[in-house]
């Protein structure tokens, strides 16, 4: 049986939530405050590095991110910078 990690779509509502509370975070502020808001949630395998490196959820956080950019729910325009859209803000997650 694969390790389990914590899907990519997870992180959504916490992202949606902070940012909705504090308008906006850069990369470092956003994933501890998703750190802390998902510290239950968070598998060991989430926890470990990536062939890159970079701790794995970090690395799904950020997908998602991209994801949510590519959906107009969050500007992309400031890079390090993560901020909800009108259309981020106003949608039901």
């Amino acid at each position: 049986m694969p390790s389990r990690v914590t899907g990519q779509s997870a992180f959504r509502p916490h992202i949606v939530r902070i940012l909705r509370a504090e308008g906006s975070l850069e990369t470092e502020d956003m994933l501890l405050e998703l750190e802390m808001a998902m510290e239950d949630e968070l598998l060991e395998r989430d926890r470990q590095p990536t062939p890159t490196g970079e701790v794995r959820w970090h690395q799904s956080a950020r997908a998602e991110r991209k994801a949510m950019i590519d959906a107009g729910l969050m500007a992309g325009g400031k890079p390090g910078v993560w901020e909800l859209t009108d259309a981020g803000r106003a949608a039901d997650h």
